[in-house]
């Protein structure tokens, strides 16, 4: 892999990673056209290190509100709404590790099968309309805040079971071609949940989600034959476009337009099963 082939990866990355078109599916897409054959799974990791780095960028304030609203809360021996949040967040994250580390193997495997990221992509469409089955006016009216700069644990519209529901569908996210974003987010909404604390929840759940992954997968820093300054590179650039493009989707969300990434979704999918059900070749690889 080149430095420039670094660089294009990561700029998808930190472009799809919040936009809820599956930044993994379209890593393993853009992989198969640049003729990286083998699945660089270790390099994904990474490059969602970066995008991580935007999370914790953008939500900044709210981070800071929950650890300092926790530990006054622990210290009180009370429970406080921020307490009752990374409670939410640490219930979420349990199903999540328990997909990851049952099926690892299995998601593994899905990273160099081009045709299933495309069903995938398909599958997410279908997921991000999931919103709209809830009837006009059903969802909770909050204020929209400031995007990330506060938490909004206080009045979250969030039960314990929403937790491991969502964290369900971040399990199942893993999967390349399934956006988590997308797939978290919608699962928040048609559970009724505002769209600001929609995003928020999703996004912080991903803290975890990302460490546990680039724990599993440090031991792999030793076997990867990419040089480190490549790697650097990439997350560099998934950083600098995630976090753009996590305020894009921000804006979007509150302007409840959402459900429109689902479109380019299925077309995306139908467009890549079609070259791979005809052989047709892309790039250097025959799909």
């Amino acid at each position: 892999m080149s430095f420039f082939e670094a660089l294009l990866l990561g700029i998808l990355q930190g472009l799809t990673e919040f936009l809820p078109v599956s930044s993994s599916g379209h890593l393993v897409l853009a992989q198969a056209f640049l003729g990286l054959k083998e699945p660089l799974v270790f390099f994904d990791v990474m490059l969602h290190v970066g995008t991580l780095a935007a999370v914790l960028v953008v939500y900044r304030g709210a981070i800071g509100n929950l650890i300092s609203g926790g530990v006054s809360a622990i210290a009180r021996r009370n429970v406080s709404p921020e307490l009752k949040f990374i409670w939410l967040i640490l219930l979420g994250s349990i199903p999540t590790g328990v997909i990851a580390v049952l099926f690892k193997d299995t998601l593994e495997a899905a990273f160099d099968k081009v045709w299933l990221v495309s069903v995938m992509l398909i599958v997410t469409g279908g997921i991000l309309q999931l919103p709209r089955l809830r009837r006009e006016g059903a969802f909770p009216k909050r204020a929209s805040g400031n995007n990330g700069g506060t938490s909004d644990a206080a009045d979250t519209g969030m039960r314990w079971w929403h937790a491991p529901l969502i964290g369900i569908a971040q399990g199942c996210a893993i999967t390349p071609g399934i956006s988590r974003s997308g797939t978290t987010i919608s699962v928040a909404l048609l559970c009724g949940i505002s769209a600001k604390t929609a995003a928020e929840y999703s996004f912080l759940l991903s803290i975890p989600a990302i460490l546990g992954a680039v724990v599993l997968k440090m031991r792999d820093v030793v076997d990867t034959a990419i040089p480190i300054h490549i790697i650097a590179g990439g997350m560099l650039a998934s950083f600098v476009v995630g976090y753009v493009a996590l305020r894009l989707l921000l804006v979007m969300l509150n302007r409840g337009k959402f459900s429109v990434f689902s479109y380019y979704c299925v077309a995306l999918g139908l467009a890549s099963l079609f070259c791979y059900s005809h052989g047709v070749r892309i790039g250097w690889l025959v799909l």
